[in-house]
């Protein structure tokens, strides 16, 4: 996205509201994404715990502690994410 706003002048509207991500966080955020696809269908849909401590552990999450903060981002992450769409979602 970022080439075709350079290409054109003009800045594609998900690539300007894209939020900032602070340096701390960035395993997370690639966490996150890299694990929606294992969410099953349909609304409000975890990302299962199994997939986040498959993730961990390749990763190198280690100890109760750390992996605990770790869920609770990713949970965190997924319910901004359903909290968006059900606000993009139109009306009955």
């Amino acid at each position: 996205m970022t080439d075709l706003a350079e290409e054109s002048g003009e800045v594609p509207r998900a690539l300007a509201e894209r939020p900032a991500v602070h340096p701390h966080l960035e395993f997370e955020w690639r966490a996150f994404w890299s694990l929606l696809s294992d969410r099953p269908s349909g609304p409000h849909a975890a990302i299962p715990f199994s997939s986040i401590d498959r993730y961990a552990e390749r990763y190198g999450v280690r100890g109760a502690d750390e992996f605990d903060r770790f869920h609770d981002l990713l949970a965190a992450l997924t319910a901004a994410l359903n909290e968006a769409a059900a606000a993009r979602a139109p009306s009955p």
